[in-house]
């Protein structure tokens, strides 16, 4: 009711995303998730073996399973036989997590370099420091907005 009285400083509209640039930006946030998922994966094999005093084991290795296999307890036995198994299973989620991530990555490089060399995107990759990423989160979640003054790109900053 305040803009439509004509009071801009009680309230301000915003132009929300088309369904096609909120499809856009799936890509990145699905991307986010995944990783998250990662370290949740990652931490949680860490923290089974850490209760057996085993702390050098990465599970991001190549050679995650057969490392797992040459594993000792901090005693020095072998890792137990129902501990091994969940921890086949966290693995085998982790390597569907990082097979979806590396299938999310495929589609957001796509996605690029389908845009214009014009594109904010593309202009965005061509600065030293900024990779493939950094520069399709920052263009699809702010600069493919339009904003009248600086004014509002400093409140949405």
């Amino acid at each position: 009711m305040a803009w439509q009285r004509g009071e801009p400083r009680v309230c301000a509209m915003t132009v929300p995303p088309s369904p096609s640039e909120e499809d856009r930006r799936r890509i990145s946030r699905e991307r986010a998730k995944l990783l998250q998922e990662r370290v949740r994966h990652t931490n949680r094999i860490r923290g089974l073996l850490f209760g057996q005093g085993i702390t050098n084991y990465n599970p991001l290795h190549k050679n995650r399973r057969k490392n797992l296999e040459q594993l000792r307890t901090g005693d020095g036995r072998s890792v137990p036989a129902h501990l091994k198994s969940a921890i086949l299973r966290e693995i085998d989620r982790l390597e569907l997590v990082l097979r979806q991530i590396g299938e999310v990555e495929t589609e957001r490089d796509e996605m690029l370099q389908l845009a214009q060399p014009s594109s904010p995107a593309a202009l965005l990759m061509r600065l030293k420091g900024i990779g493939a990423e950094f520069a399709t989160v920052l263009y699809l979640e702010g600069l493919f907005r339009r904003f009248e003054n600086r004014r509002q790109l400093a409140a949405y900053a």
